[in-house]
């Protein structure tokens, strides 16, 4: 019974394609067939649009990660509730052995941290290793996403256990980032991880295991959902932040793992920062300085985004459409810092520019548009840049020690 999962999470985990776009009612955008994937994984005329299957989104995920999904709400209950008793029952049996399962798949040792937290059983321990079950599932969460792009041949079964990871566990985090109260910005995380789920599964075509993708929905998907969580992950770390208690700073500490990677290469010096400032005195944490510390590194990954279809020639292409909507999903990430660090910020023209960038990019149809809303954008995203300190606007460059 193991051998299907393993064999799913092994698949290789590399970069991502492409889509067309729309609008939803709350304003995100979302991705609509303009392609589609033919058995060859070629993209055809791009007539065919709406859900090119008829497999219930969630039905091919691993009865492993059906069986643990309830635990985890379980888990966070019992170790915010500080019942080390409870919070042990709750990871013993099908939570525990996919959690094990996961580090073979993904040469991870969460167990071992997660089994001897629980049996300290102290309050910060508690909480620790609810985070890390987060940890683990974002990490396998992201490596299914990608491997449907990028190997698995059944690729109902690898989004279909993303969509499995994201009940059990992202949504529960995404809920909670919604509510952060350090920021005035409306959110809706969860709705735009679930809303991507559903989009992307609508994209995938053919019978299992044998499949394929329309190029222009679901790499763009698999991005909205991918920097979303990102987006959930920074909103609930600069709120324990703030709280300036030692269990919400352990937490904190422990679910930067999230993001962690994404600060390498381009604040790497951040890295140690943030775990130095979360792990030290509670009562002398500045939310303000993991904030900047975090968004040094995703304003970075932002910029590059603002151009990169031009500058790469990809315009009107799928890799290209991808590139603007994952720039457009961690556009999202700044705004709250924006808005609190540079005095003309404007979330909502910020927004509205990233999603028309998005849509030229995918038409190729006005280069003189396309051109003067990227360097719009850019010039915006170089803007808190500024703000937070860094001496050249750079969409590549890594911080110095």
């Amino acid at each position: 019974m193991h051998t299907r999962l393993l064999s799913l999470l092994l698949l290789p985990t590399l970069a991502c394609g492409s889509t067309g776009d729309t609008t939803d009612d709350t304003g995100n955008l979302t991705t609509t067939a303009t392609e589609t994937a033919g058995d060859t994984g070629t993209p055809t005329t791009g007539e065919q649009e709406g859900d090119l299957n008829d497999v219930d989104l969630g039905a091919s995920a691993s009865a492993e990660c059906r069986a643990a999904a309830p635990q985890v709400a379980a888990l966070a209950a019992a170790a915010d509730a500080g019942d080390a008793a409870a919070a042990a029952a709750a990871y013993e049996g099908a939570l525990k052995t996919y959690v094990q399962l996961l580090d073979t798949a993904g040469e991870r040792s969460d167990d071992a941290a997660i089994s001897g937290w629980l049996t300290d059983g102290g309050a910060p321990a508690l909480v620790a290793a609810a985070a890390r079950v987060h940890v683990a599932f974002a990490a396998h969460f992201r490596d299914n996403l990608a491997a449907v792009e990028e190997g698995a041949e059944d690729k109902y079964a690898a989004w279909d256990e993303a969509s499995c990871l994201f009940d059990a566990s992202i949504a529960l985090l995404a809920d909670e980032a919604d509510g952060a109260t350090w920021h005035d910005f409306s959110e809706t995380i969860a709705q735009d991880i679930a809303s991507a789920l559903r989009a992307g599964h609508d994209a995938i075509s053919g019978e299992a295991p044998t499949t394929a993708i329309d190029d222009w929905r679901v790499p763009p998907n698999k991005q909205i959902a991918e920097k979303s969580l990102f987006r959930a992950a920074q909103r609930v770390i600069v709120e324990l932040a703030g709280k300036r208690e030692a269990i919400a700073a352990r937490r904190a500490l422990e679910l930067f793992g999230i993001i962690e990677d994404r600060l390498d290469g381009r604040n790497t010096p951040g890295i140690q920062q943030v775990k130095d400032i979360l792990g030290g005195d509670p009562a002398a944490i500045d939310p303000n300085a993991v904030l900047k510390e975090i968004d040094l590194a995703f304003s970075k990954r932002t910029r590059r985004y603002a151009s990169a279809a031009i500058e790469d020639g990809e315009v009107a292409s799928p890799t290209g459409y991808k590139g603007a909507v994952e720039g457009y999903t961690y556009a999202k990430l700044l705004v709250p810092g924006m808005l609190q660090w540079v005095p003309e910020a404007n979330a909502e023209a910020y927004l509205g520019e990233w999603q028309a960038y998005a849509g030229l990019v995918q038409s190729g149809m006005d280069e003189a548009s396309l051109t003067a809303v990227s360097k719009r954008i850019a010039d915006q995203t170089c803007a808190y840049q500024t703000a937070l300190g860094i001496g050249e606007c750079t969409g590549e460059a890594d911080e110095a020690e």
